[in-house]
């Protein structure tokens, strides 16, 4: 995948989560069932980076604990939503660009998520680039928790197939495995999203590269995959 190309989806993903950010937010309430155990690698007084935030729910996972967070979107909506949901002195917000750089330092922070982003992230290069960046962000001996959709599955499946055959066909210019997703905005409109379809290994693969050291790396309930690693 080109460079042009390359942009072009990220602005049409910052754009496409703008446009539903309030359906989003409402069906976001609260955080997916069989994901809660990833809360327990924070302890009290780390410093916390959720990347790809959206409406930060990701804090509801640490109910109890007394931790710094910071939370960053490509989605102003979604930042100013997220803003509005959680107001205290230890938390904060912040859009940021698809530059491929993070406006952090060296490492910064103890614990780094990222939760339903690297699938939207076009061209293995570019998401290489982002890994490396939470590595750098990290401090040593902490850990990343990644999480990415399993396209893998019935439901999602033919939207994969489609980029198959459109690319023999010459009509497709995204990579192998990826595939659009249709969504609504918050006007009920129908439009298109883009997506990665990650197996373990390519996930695993892509983590190691960065830099880290897989803990572990599942399928959860056949409808995510989650990787643990250690800087």
């Amino acid at each position: 995948m080109n460079q042009s190309d390359v942009n072009k989806i990220l602005a049409d993903t910052e754009n496409g989560y703008d446009k539903m950010s309030v359906k989003f937010s409402e069906t976001r309430k609260y955080f997916w069932r069989g994901l809660e155990f990833i809360g327990s690698y924070v302890k009290d007084g780390d410093n916390v980076f959720d990347f790809g935030c959206g409406n930060g729910r990701l804090l509801e996972l640490f109910p109890n604990k007394k931790i710094e967070y910071c939370g960053v979107d490509t989605s102003g909506k979604l930042i100013e939503i997220a803003k509005q949901k959680y107001d205290k002195n230890s938390i904060s917000f912040q859009k940021i660009s698809s530059s491929g750089s993070l406006p952090f330092p060296n490492d910064y922070f103890n614990v780094v998520y990222s939760i339903a982003v690297f699938h939207h992230f076009p061209g293995k290069k570019y998401r290489e680039t982002m890994a490396k960046e939470l590595y750098r962000i990290m401090k040593s001996e902490e850990f990343v928790i990644i999480t990415v959709w399993n396209l893998w599955q019935k439901k999602y499946f033919r939207n994969i197939i489609k980029n198959w055959a459109d690319k023999l066909l010459g009509r497709s210019k995204l990579d192998w495995n990826d595939c659009c997703i249709t969504f609504k905005d918050n006007e009920g409109k129908i439009f298109k999203r883009y997506h990665h379809a990650f197996s373990k290994k390519e996930l695993c693969d892509l983590f190691f590269k960065a830099g880290f050291k897989m803990e572990k790396c599942e399928n959860i309930d056949n409808k995510n995959l989650v990787y643990i690693g250690k800087k």
